[in-house]
């Protein structure tokens, strides 16, 4: 019987030659683990040396999560169709979904909470000079040679009496808060939003958390209630008015009775039921219009959006630390770069013992 010998194509190769080949690279970095061992210390210093010189501070996260429920119409929107100031008040959709979360950490909304007053350590101040002193941005500017802003303060809060030096430090302060600040959807299939506030200093990261909110739920109500209030102004004024022609017509009307009644002749009387049926008329109107105001202040209070804190900023804030990221990166590069010179210093090994070359 002869013997079957099974051989290997060229362009395969077989389960013996790859066990080989792992145990001659096995081999090989057992000879030259001083080589790999010096790539993984280089690169773990290297990572180590990066971690000290880019060393960040530690930063506490606050974070809120809140409800946005929306307002319903009412009288309001029917009064303002009968003045002429159109139906219904402005169209909800544009504060919606990602529209919602560009509206929180937009220009406007910051600087208004920044030139909010706030109450840290039952002392007030505007939020923005506690943000100078508490954020880190004075050491940004002593680094910049910047001297003469290290004792900056706000003394004004109102953005649009802003001197220009004043309004330079605000859009820093913006630019730097809105890099720290997130909103999201919390969940996919929830409506619960997710506000997130990061910063060196807990307490600031709690409090522009807060303020934030507070003045996100401020606008967010103006905006949607500024067609009802337009028309509650309206309303009010001319309440006003029919108010003081009332009074003039009923002190007409009571010189009028008083001198009707030294009068004989029936003609005396002309003057006064026709000052009667006029007060009559504009005491009407004074009373619808009034019923009107009292309507329209309901329906403002009905229609305001509710904000709805579903999770509140925690207490102790959780803590970011910078855990040396940079060395271990650096050891696994270190590693790969070893592993990939012991290989080619292998290869090239190979390739200068073959008699052929």
């Amino acid at each position: 019987m002869s013997q079957v010998i099974q051989t290997v194509p060229e362009d395969q190769i077989s389960p013996k030659e790859i066990v080989l080949k792992v145990i001659a690279f096995k081999n090989s970095l057992i000879r030259n683990w001083k080589i790999l061992l010096l790539f993984i210390v280089l690169g773990a210093g290297i990572g180590y040396v990066l971690d000290i010189y880019l060393e960040e501070p530690a930063t506490y996260e606050a974070t809120v999560v809140f409800n946005l429920g929306g307002g319903s119409s009412g009288q309001a929107n029917e009064v303002a169709g009968l003045l002429g100031l159109g139906g219904g008040a402005p169209d909800a959709n544009i504060f919606t979904g990602e529209n919602f979360f560009y509206f929180v950490t937009s220009r406007p909304v910051i600087e208004r909470a920044l030139m909010k007053e706030v109450d840290i350590n039952n002392k007030k101040m505007l939020f923005a000079n506690f943000y100078i002193d508490s954020s880190g941005i004075k050491k940004d500017w002593a680094e910049a040679e910047s001297t003469e802003m290290l004792n900056f303060q706000f003394t004004n809060n109102d953005p649009t009496k802003l001197t220009l030096k004043e309004r330079l430090v605000l859009n820093e302060i913006v630019e730097r808060t809105k890099g720290a600040t997130s909103v999201a959807a919390l969940d996919r299939k929830s409506s619960f939003i997710q506000l997130t506030s990061n910063s060196q200093n807990s307490t600031l990261a709690r409090t522009w958390a807060n303020t934030l909110l507070e003045t996100v739920e401020e606008v967010y109500t103006e905006n949607q209630t500024f067609k009802t209030r337009k028309t509650l102004r309206l309303l009010q004024r001319r309440a006003d008015s029919l108010a003081v022609i009332l009074g003039r017509t009923e002190a007409r009307l009571a010189r009028e009775l008083d001198y009707s009644t030294q009068v004989v002749v029936p003609e005396g009387k002309v003057s006064v039921n026709k000052l009667e049926r006029n007060t009559s008329f504009i005491q009407g109107l004074y009373m619808e219009t009034m019923r009107n105001v009292e309507n329209t202040r309901v329906s403002l209070i009905r229609e305001a959006p509710l904000f709805t804190i579903i999770e509140g900023v925690k207490t102790p804030l959780d803590m970011n630390i910078d855990n040396a990221q940079r060395m271990k990166i650096g050891l696994l590069v270190g590693l790969i770069f070893g592993l990939f010179f012991v290989y080619i210093k292998d290869v090239y090994a190979n390739v200068m013992a073959d008699p052929r070359v």
